[in-house]
């Protein structure tokens, strides 16, 4: 799904350098808000930004917005297979 919107702006208000800072500002908020209702993970806000996720993190933390841990199979396969080791060395 693409998001788009108009706004009508008076004639000279605006630069091309403001626009594209609006721009960015813009989505920058709208994924934001989508992470905060829980509407996309990390990976994929961090991914709708062109940020790697460590770099949405930092921005999470810029933004005073919470961060919500997000595990899926491979992160407890990995957590299993860590433990396994983990136990086998014992």
């Amino acid at each position: 799904m693409k998001l788009s919107f108009e706004l009508d702006v008076p004639d000279g208000a605006i630069d091309p350098a403001t626009e594209a800072e609006l721009l960015r500002l813009a989505r920058q908020q709208t994924v934001l808000r989508l992470y905060s209702d829980d509407r996309v993970t990390t990976s994929e806000a961090a991914e709708m930004l062109g940020l790697t996720r460590i770099q949405f993190l930092d921005l999470l933390r810029r933004s005073g917005i919470e961060f919500r841990a997000e595990l899926d199979g491979d992160d407890f396969a990995g957590l299993r297979r860590r433990r396994d080791e983990h136990l086998s060395r014992q």
